[in-house]
């Protein structure tokens, strides 16, 4: 067996520190681009080859999703072929499992309404609990036909989209936004979409990159709203970029630990969660970089710091983490949101850094954080969160005595997340 790889069966694991980390490994490929370009290449006219793909479990659940609306997929080495459905999509007969993939429940949901008839998509108790009402609300507002479950799913769409003006809500998700400007590119007419409340901008920025990658003409204009040309997708040939949030999470080991990580394919791209290495350089790190390598590496102590993450929401779970590490009072704010990702990542948060000793003021919208004076032993709880299991092993490599839950929970995002620290020297065992 893979050293490392029992963890993923395993009930819990004690990561034993052995001072600073020294890892140089790279990152996998992106779960949010191979779920955007898996949707378009589904859509598009012709054959799209996807170059490394991501693996994960939520990549998994939406490659199921376009194979179910008609899209086919085959295996070609490391690589996917699709074969597109000219943007129109077919209604299967049994509902679409999501499973715990939220961009998988809401992309397929605007893509499900192209269908000429219904389409259910459900998933997981875990999705189940996860918002939909504002993006159903615009596909009405698009011409669809649209019924969930007081706001949540399971969620029955189809009928088509005619196109038009309509408005959405991201508070609660920037994939709302998403979903729409994907499948807007298939309606019947051109669609305008205006965009109100705060979100995870770059996200939105990254779709409509992509779409134009396929040929779609997507643009933004001087108020802010999207218009999307109807006219679909073009196929193509498109090398997935590596994951900068399961990236984050290794930068985070570094920062922790005092040791030093370097991520071999860290490229430049869009994903808000690129910038996580200069938000560490504010915490003490040293960030260099040689070619598409990033190198952080920690230092002894960790600073505090104070931090809107409103563009990079996912990460308030390795900041946090950090945050219990770094002597003073650390605030990041901006991430309400969080509270409808796979847990309430802020209550979990102040939850389970507490058992480490850890004072944390729990807020609308983020935490703050009296650090510095976090210690073991502690069992810490990941409420099946695989950001927060990546985050508590930075925690558990540094303070002896963390024993991390459920830790199988990663293979939401980064199958090889414990594999790929085992390799590296990271001690794994079972308490």
């Amino acid at each position: 067996m893979t050293p490392g790889a029992w963890v993923v069966t395993a009930p819990a694991v004690t990561v034993v520190p052995a001072g600073p980390v020294d890892l140089r490994l790279a990152a996998p490929a992106s779960k949010s681009v191979t779920n955007r370009a898996l949707i378009i290449a589904a859509l598009a006219a012709g054959t799209s080859r996807l170059r490394r793909p991501a693996s994960s479990e939520d990549a998994r659940a939406m490659r199921g999703a376009v194979v179910a609306l008609g899209a086919q997929v085959d295996d070609d080495g490391q690589d996917w072929v699709v074969a597109g459905t000219d943007g129109r999509p077919r209604a299967p007969r049994t509902p679409i499992d999501a499973a715990l993939s939220g961009t998988t429940l809401r992309f397929a949901t605007a893509v499900a309404a192209l269908a000429p008839s219904p389409v259910t998509i459900t998933g997981s108790p875990g999705l189940l609990r996860r918002p939909i009402g504002p993006l159903s609300n615009a596909l009405r507002g698009l011409g669809a036909q649209v019924a969930d479950s007081d706001g949540f799913p399971p969620v029955t769409v189809g009928g088509g989209l005619r196109g038009g003006a309509v408005t959405v809500d991201v508070s609660s998700s920037s994939q709302y936004a998403s979903a729409l400007l994907l499948a807007a590119a298939c309606a019947t007419s051109d669609v305008e979409l205006g965009v109100v409340g705060s979100t995870a901008q770059g996200y939105i920025d990254l779709t409509a990159e992509l779409m134009r990658r396929w040929g779609a003409d997507v643009r933004r204009l001087a108020d802010g709203r999207f218009r999307v040309r109807a006219g679909g997708y073009t196929a193509r040939d498109e090398v997935i970029e590596h994951d900068a949030s399961a990236a984050a999470h290794l930068f985070g080991l570094a920062a922790a630990t005092g040791g030093k990580v370097t991520v071999t394919n860290a490229g430049a791209v869009r994903q808000p969660d690129a910038a996580v290495p200069e938000l560490l350089a504010t915490m003490g790190a040293m960030v260099t970089r040689d070619g598409d390598a990033i190198t952080v590496e920690g230092r002894a102590q960790l600073s505090p710091v104070d931090v809107d993450l409103g563009s990079m929401p996912d990460q308030v779970t390795t900041i946090a983490a950090l945050a219990a590490l770094a002597p003073g009072t650390s605030r990041l704010t901006g991430v309400a949101v969080v509270r409808g990702h796979e847990s309430d990542r802020l209550a979990a948060l102040a939850t389970e850094l507490a058992k480490l000793g850890v004072e944390v003021e729990e807020q609308a919208d983020g935490l703050r954080i009296h650090g510095g004076r976090a210690r073991g032993p502690a069992r810490l709880a990941t409420y099946d969160d695989h950001r927060l299991a990546m985050a508590f092993t930075a925690i558990a490599a540094r303070l002896p005595g963390i024993t991390v839950e459920n830790p199988g929970c990663v293979t939401k995002t980064y199958p090889d997340f414990w594999t790929d620290l085992a390799a590296g020297g990271v001690c794994l065992a079972r308490p």
